[in-house]
């Protein structure tokens, strides 16, 4: 009796402090609680046992861990979409936001958006030591701007990047800045999406790629430009920017995009983009099954561009797009997909249409300025 008493007040004490849920039937024994995590709640008059995923004890060893690797980027003039503009750096410098280095040979990682407009770009290291630095390579409609400093290997801590696609949301993920190049500043958080909506909008340019992270965690003013990173210290994105139509959601750039687009900006110093043509909506459980598609998958076109390489094809408004060179698709990914999959090259393409499947062949095209 006092045992059922114990987990009735248990399971009390979870809904009010918690959420209410509707435990499953348990035909066990109940089991004893093995850690301060497990709450026990009551159902058919028997207690069962739900395990919540503990949160991180601590971020000190990660933040230690990556604050060599984050640097701090300002300007010997004021420019206007940094923190430069509320609060001067020391001496007579302007902060711009935030860096990561990439690499031994002295690359660096940061928001195009934060130095498209600064004449020259100093870079504060760890230590303290002040470099300038010059633009390699910079992307706009990904936000992505790459940097190159000369200094000694034994000053570069490259960080080590992870994978976004294997991301979850729910994942606890920390935000690391360096506003001022005075210390490391960090906000945990955890994904909160892992496809962003239509109303992504990074330094009022609409990037028309819909797959940027979001996160929960803060990206400070300043903070622009650093890495965003899992709980093993793998960077996954890069922190952009706060969208705040609305509720405020902060939105960080996928490292698998970022890492696709690297060696274009080393080589070339920017990014040529194929280009697909159509304009394309998500498949809706009612539209598969009205069109015959076995589950709700794809992208829906609703327009096609004239002239366009999806035009070209035989691509109509209409059409389902399965698959892109070989790639399953939706509205999400198919315009990132189709951006970087070369000039020149034929590329299969499955579509729905009619109740059948249909492969076309593209050619892949330079997109339009």
């Amino acid at each position: 009796m006092r045992r059922s008493a114990s987990y009735l007040a248990l399971g009390l004490l979870a809904v009010s402090a918690c959420r209410e849920r509707k435990a499953p039937r348990n035909d066990a024994p109940a089991k004893e609680l093995e850690s301060a995590g497990d709450v026990a709640l009551v159902g058919n008059d028997e207690p069962v046992r739900i395990v919540y995923p503990a949160a991180p004890g601590s971020f000190v060893e990660l933040s230690e861990e990556l604050a060599p690797s984050v640097v701090h980027l300002r300007s010997t003039h004021k420019v206007s979409g940094g923190p430069g503009e509320l609060v001067p750096s020391a001496g007579d410098s302007y902060a711009l936001g935030t860096a990561f280095v990439l690499d031994r040979e002295g690359h660096l990682v940061t928001n195009e958006h934060i130095i498209a407009t600064a004449p020259e770009l100093r870079v504060v290291l760890a230590d303290g030591s002040e470099l300038t630095a010059r633009v390699v390579g910079r992307d706009s409609k990904l936000d992505l701007a790459l940097l190159k400093i000369d200094a000694p290997v034994a000053m570069l801590k490259p960080v080590r990047l992870g994978e976004s696609g294997a991301l979850k949301v729910g994942e606890w993920v920390l935000a690391l800045g360096n506003p001022q190049g005075t210390e490391v500043t960090a906000s945990a958080g955890i994904i909160s999406s892992l496809g962003a909506s239509e109303r992504d909008n990074i330094a009022g340019t609409r990037t028309n790629y819909q797959s940027f992270l979001q996160t929960d965690a803060t990206i400070n003013v300043g903070n622009s430009g650093g890495p965003l990173i899992d709980t093993s210290g793998a960077v996954i994105g890069i922190c952009s920017a706060i969208e705040s139509s609305g509720d405020k959601v902060n939105l960080v750039v996928p490292i698998d995009r970022a890492k696709q687009i690297f060696p274009m900006l080393k080589k070339d110093g920017r990014v040529t983009r194929a280009w697909l043509g159509v304009f394309v909506h998500p498949v809706t459980a009612e539209l598969a099954k009205e069109r015959g598609l076995e589950q709700a998958s794809g992208a829906l076109v609703s327009e096609v561009v004239p002239s366009s390489p999806a035009a070209k094809a035989g691509v109509k408004a209409g059409d389902v797009i399965i698959e892109f060179d070989g790639k399953k698709v939706d509205h999400r990914n198919l315009p990132w997909l189709a951006s970087t999959s070369g000039l020149g090259r034929k590329i299969p393409v499955l579509v729905w249409r009619a109740g059948q499947a249909r492969e076309l062949m593209l050619v892949g095209e330079k997109m339009p300025e």
